[in-house]
């Protein structure tokens, strides 16, 4: 009996030292790693095609078109939903963000969430806030959040 306790005790180690090993020999899946997102986009009201200058690596500067959208104006300002098309300069990528926010004297606020990513920024993940300052003849907005 005791014979019989040990050798299943043995097998029983081998076993778990088995898993073990596979377990530490296996490549563990790294999660996303977070960055920080700050980029200004310049809009010059009248103007089809906007510039922005920020910090995402290889994207430093681009363009920024408009996509789909609505804007409802009410007496202290107005409400923006809609698309906006961000083209890396040299067009090696880009992204369509979803932008909703509130704008008027005060310049504009709001939130926005990346949909698509083109060329090396697809699949990219990122989220966060917006917030406007008027100038002379359009307004500069700064998305802050966080990509993965």
């Amino acid at each position: 009996m005791f014979k019989k306790s040990l050798a299943r005790a043995g097998a029983t180690g081998i076993a778990l030292g088995t898993l073990l090993a596979v377990g530490a020999v296996a490549p563990a899946e790294a999660a996303p790693v977070r960055t920080s997102v700050d980029v200004v986009v310049h809009t010059v009201f009248g103007s089809e095609v906007s510039s922005f200058e920020g910090n995402i690596p290889g994207c430093e500067t681009g363009t920024v078109t408009e996509g789909r959208s609505t804007t409802h104006f009410t007496s202290w300002g107005g409400v923006y939903t809609g698309v906006k098309e961000f083209t890396c300069a040299g067009g090696e990528g880009g992204v369509d963000v979803h932008l909703s926010a509130v704008f008027g004297e005060f310049g504009s606020r709001g939130k926005w969430t990346v949909l698509d990513g083109r060329g090396f920024l697809d699949g990219v993940k990122a989220s966060g806030s917006l917030i406007g300052t008027s100038t002379e003849n359009g307004i500069d907005d700064r998305y802050i959040g966080s990509a993965r």
